[in-house]
């Protein structure tokens, strides 16, 4: 790579037509142009450099490969010849770099490409150990790719996770990975940059813990207002209410430990691609999340929880004896051949919406097989695979369900035939008047038939009550409880 080393200076002399006139613009303002290197001021009269006139300067030319024009690059405004010399020597040393590349030619011209960006912005040149370090790896040397580009390219690139999984992914990147960290570069990511996150989420959550009970009782006095009648007051409040903040969740142990996982996804496949060297997100401590364990209603706590309205734990499930309550009491239920199906096969909500009748087999095995559930996002619904694949699975079904589905069968014929043409063709067991999909939600509309018959009121979902009852023998139990 061929350097030179020139002086010049800022002179400007007026622009000579061939006459020696000078010529002017269109404005009247007579024309110059720089005299550069060729300033008879720049030399002494003796010959030696004049130090008090013009800057020294460095032009390269750098080579990008046997079939492409050479790429120049210059800087100017040095005071001395040792210092211009110095930095045309550090900028052919990052140059030189390229030379342990797999493409030598293509490295060098990025490396180029970062020199004369800095030059023109008047920055500090590309660290080399940064560079041999990107060269070393195979990576790009011109990336300098922030946390925010990479997690927004990588789910939007990412095909191999569940659908509930990428909106959990795009909701913590959305609400705390980009607001938090986004502006970093990926390559310089910290494990203290994710403890600072940490805290300022911390601190949020006290904010909004604070604002929550601010809103709470201004809410509280707009009612008492309500209630005695006082319209002043109660405009008032709402008009307070209406300046405050909204109701919103704070990020407990569980968010904080799903967004140290969508963090510590994303950055594992940043390792695979050689973006970066260590996943900060593995060397973050965090406290240890405690899942609320479930406990079953016996008769002491029900007794106690209606006396106090104190739950034993946010996990509640039904005994056998409860449950067999429950089918007994929904016998005329419109899903009751559901509820059946559910508390003695321990199908999820999502797999029970989305049996269809190709997956049973009532005359001959008396199986059902577990192929397919119907799964919320958000609200929306979508038909996926269960949730692994031990989740695809084949089921026993005793007489009597069997029998309940049969007749179940028949039933949903004649409903079909009632409906006329616009019934929709699901081929589901379960479904709704016109034969649409039921949303998994449904099915857990059922207080009223819990609060009539003197069941604990205060239970998970339905698919959590049924499995401890599944445990305990529910079969001999619910003998007394079938629809049939």
């Amino acid at each position: 790579m061929a350097g030179s080393i020139y002086k010049r200076c800022g002179c400007k002399v007026p622009v000579l037509d061939e006459d020696g006139n000078p010529v002017r613009d269109a404005a009247g303002r007579i024309r110059r142009r720089e005299l550069g290197s060729n300033c008879p001021q720049l030399r002494r009269p003796g010959g030696r450099w004049n130090h008090r006139h013009g800057t020294w300067c460095w032009l390269l030319q750098v080579s990008s490969g046997p079939d492409q024009p050479r790429q120049h690059l210059r800087q100017g405004g040095h005071q001395t010849l040792d210092e211009a010399e110095d930095a045309l020597r550090h900028v052919q040393e990052l140059l030189a770099l390229a030379d342990h590349a797999d493409e030598p030619h293509h490295c060098r011209a990025e490396i180029a490409t970062l020199i004369r960006t800095a030059l023109r912005a008047k920055e500090p040149l590309p660290d080399p150990e940064q560079l041999r370090s990107r060269i070393s790896l195979g990576r790009p040397v011109n990336t300098d790719t922030t946390v925010g580009e990479w997690l927004t390219t990588w789910l939007d690139t990412k095909r191999d996770i569940a659908p509930n999984t990428r909106r959990l992914y795009e909701t913590n990147i959305r609400l705390y990975l980009l607001p938090h960290l986004g502006h970093r570069r990926l390559d310089r990511l910290r494990t203290a940059h994710l403890h600072a996150m940490f805290t300022a989420i911390e601190a949020n959550n006290q904010v909004i813990i604070e604002e929550n009970a601010a809103r709470e009782a201004v809410e509280q006095a707009r009612k008492k207002a309500w209630e005695q009648r006082s319209m002043k007051a109660c405009r008032a409040a709402r008009r307070k209410l209406r300046g405050m903040p909204p109701f919103r969740q704070i990020a407990g142990p569980a968010t904080i430990h799903g967004i140290r996982a969508t963090l510590r996804a994303a950055l594992a496949d940043a390792a695979n691609e050689q973006l970066v060297i260590v996943n900060v997100a593995k060397l973050v401590k965090l406290p240890a999340r405690r899942r609320p364990k479930p406990k079953i209603w016996t008769r002491e706590r029900v007794a106690r929880w209606r006396a106090t309205g104190e739950r034993p734990s946010p996990v509640m499930v039904w005994t056998a004896e409860y449950t067999a309550r429950f089918l007994a009491a929904s016998a005329n239920h419109p899903l009751r051949v559901l509820y059946w199906l559910t508390a003695h096969t321990g199908l999820r909500r999502g797999e029970a919406c989305g049996v269809r009748w190709v997956d049973l087999d009532l005359d001959d095995s008396h199986t059902l097989s577990v192929s397919q559930q119907i799964i919320q996002l958000g609200w929306q619904t979508q038909t996926s695979r269960p949730k692994s694949d031990a989740g695809e699975r084949v089921i026993a079904l005793d007489p009597t369900t069997v029998a309940l589905l049969t007749e179940h069968r028949h039933q949903q014929r004649k409903q079909r035939l009632a409906h006329g043409p616009g019934w929709i063709d699901t081929g589901l067991v379960f479904t709704q008047a016109d034969g649409g999909p039921l949303h998994p939600a449904h099915i857990e509309q059922l207080s009223k038939v819990v609060d009539r018959h003197g069941l604990p009121g205060c239970w998970c979902t339905f698919s959590w009550a049924m499995k401890s009852a599944v445990a305990r023998g529910l079969r001999r139990t619910c003998s007394a409880a079938s629809p049939a």
